[in-house]
C-alpha cells in the first residue's frame, strides 16, 4: 500500500506541475494557450486525487471530509474549465484552417483567442487556490 501511495503522490504531483507550471509560463500571453496540458494536468489531478481519496479511506486514516470535498469540487472544475477551453480552442483553429483554405483571412484572430483567456485563468487560477488550500488548511 505504501508503493501504491506514493505512485500515486507523484502522479498527483505531476498533474499539479502541469497545471500550475503552464499557467505562470504563459499567464501574460494574449494566444495560443496551451489547454491540451492543463486538461491532461486536471485530469490527472482529479484521478489521483479521487484515488488517494479512497485508499485513505481504505486504510482508515483520519480524513478531514470537508477539506477534501472542497478540494474536490475546486478539482472539478478545473478540469471542466480546462476541457471547455481546449474544445473551444480545437474548434476555434478547425475554423481558421478552414477559412484559410477558402481564401479568407482571419483578422480577428487574436479577439477570437482573447475569448479562451477566461477558461485558462480560471483553470489556473484555480489549481492555484487548490494548491493553498491543500498546503494551509491542516
Amino acid at each position: 500500500m505504501d508503493f501504491l501511495h506514493s505512485l500515486l503522490l507523484a502522479g498527483h504531483f505531476i498533474g499539479l506541475a502541469l497545471l500550475v507550471g503552464t499557467f505562470f509560463v504563459q499567464m501574460r500571453a494574449k494566444a495560443g494557450h496551451n489547454f491540451t496540458l492543463l486538461l491532461i494536468g486536471g485530469a490527472l489531478q482529479l484521478v489521483t486525487g479521487v484515488s488517494l481519496y479512497g485508499l485513505a479511506m481504505a486504510n482508515d486514516t483520519d480524513v478531514n471530509h470537508m477539506k477534501l470535498g472542497i478540494k474536490g469540487v475546486i478539482a472539478l472544475v478545473v478540469f471542466v474549465a480546462a476541457l471547455v477551453g481546449f474544445l473551444r480552442q480545437r474548434s476555434m483553429r478547425a475554423e481558421k484552417s478552414r477559412l484559410a483554405a477558402g481564401g479568407a483571412v482571419a483578422a480577428a484572430d487574436v479577439a477570437l483567442e482573447r475569448k479562451l483567456m477566461p477558461f485558462f485563468h480560471a483553470a489556473g487560477g484555480l489549481a492555484l487556490v487548490n494548491l493553498l488550500i491543500a498546503v494551509f488548511w491542516r
